[in-house]
């Protein structure tokens, strides 16, 4: 039983009762086997739309009922940077995504907040209290501490982009290590053997990374992986400046520079013209996402497509879901990424 038939359920039985006869909450939480926290979320909703009439511990016949209307569902969205929330290409094309099917599923963003804003439980209480929210998207990594556990007691649509709030909630995320591994073949098929890498921690495509170097037998010095220390603006450019230089004041630098993302490649290709380097002559240099200014640098940035417009789509699609039904099955859903083939990596002379 979904929550739109558990609701209608309620609203027979309150029916059926005396004028004065309370449901009680847990009663009914055993009667549709949910938890006492699924059933008060129901009977705020009803509440809300002027359907029953809410007492402590349960539910009555609200005199003024009238036929349940259907409300537009209001989504909120939480980014993982604190500054410059619109300043993130690969999520801004996401928000696109999100934007166009809320549209067309006749939602609408209730708001678009930093993760900065709800560090603590009393920030989340206060941004559920405050905001008429159905469901909420993460978009980038997840906010650690109190305020995900939270928002994980108090809200069932929850849906998160590249990484997991747990199994009973839905992710919708990108093939990022195949992604990095269709790009060490590329270069090593190009002709290049001594490759560098470039991210900001620890994820799958580093792992790629070491993975497809040691299949093609390259070498894997821990000097050619730098992971550049970022704050809370996220991957920016500056990480590709501090990763190249690192890279290139190596005894024996690399040929080509492979990037966890594309504004780490722009900042590695900065740090390279400025000293002197010519990309890909001297150095090839790859990039992660395939944002627009990937096409428009000098020279235009050989990447890895993610499909990041079908990502928000998807996230909307199972945001909706679960909030029509909050005991559906989580879903996983990694979409495909290929190689976007440019100048900037060349061919190994």
């Amino acid at each position: 039983m979904n929550k739109l038939e558990r609701q209608h359920h309620i609203i027979q039985l309150i029916e059926k009762a005396n004028e004065n006869e309370m449901l009680e909450t847990r009663n009914l939480a055993e009667q549709f086997g949910v938890s006492e926290m699924t059933v008060r979320r129901d009977l705020e909703e009803l509440s809300h739309k002027g359907l029953v009439k809410r007492k402590h511990g349960g539910v009555s016949h609200n005199t003024a009922i009238t036929a349940p209307k259907q409300e537009r569902k209001e989504i909120g969205v939480l980014l993982a940077f604190s500054t410059g929330k619109y300043s993130d290409p690969f999520f801004n094309a996401v928000l696109e995504g999100v934007d166009r099917k809320l549209q067309e599923l006749d939602c609408r963003i209730a708001y678009i907040k930093p993760h900065s804003e709800i560090k603590s439980a009393a920030q989340v209480r206060d941004l559920l209290e405050n905001n008429k929210t159905s469901g909420i998207i993460f978009l980038g990594p997840l906010p650690k501490g109190e305020s995900t556990a939270y928002l994980k007691e108090n809200l069932r649509a929850l849906v998160a982009t590249t990484e997991s709030l747990g199994p009973d909630y839905d992710t919708i995320t990108f093939d990022g290590y195949h992604g990095i591994r269709y790009m060490v073949d590329h270069l090593v098929n190009c002709g290049y053997r001594r490759l560098g890498f470039i991210t900001g921690h620890h994820d799958f495509r580093r792992k790629a990374f070491l993975d497809g170097v040691k299949a093609h037998g390259l070498p894997s010095d821990a000097d050619l992986c730098v992971i550049a220390p970022f704050g809370e603006d996220g991957w920016t450019p500056k990480l590709g400046q501090i990763g190249a230089e690192q890279l290139m004041k190596l005894p024996n630098p690399p040929e080509a520079i492979v990037c966890a993302s594309d504004l780490i490649a722009i900042g590695a290709i900065q740090w390279l013209h400025q000293n002197g380097f010519h990309v890909p002559d001297d150095v090839a240099v790859t990039g992660f996402d395939n944002i627009n200014e990937s096409a428009f640098t000098v020279p235009a940035l050989t990447t890895v497509n993610v499909h990041k417009q079908l990502i928000g789509e998807l996230t909307v699609e199972r945001v909706v879901k679960r909030i029509e039904n909050e005991d559906g099955i989580a879903l996983v859903i990694q979409t495909p990424t290929n190689l976007v083939i440019r100048q900037s990596c060349g061919t190994k002379r």
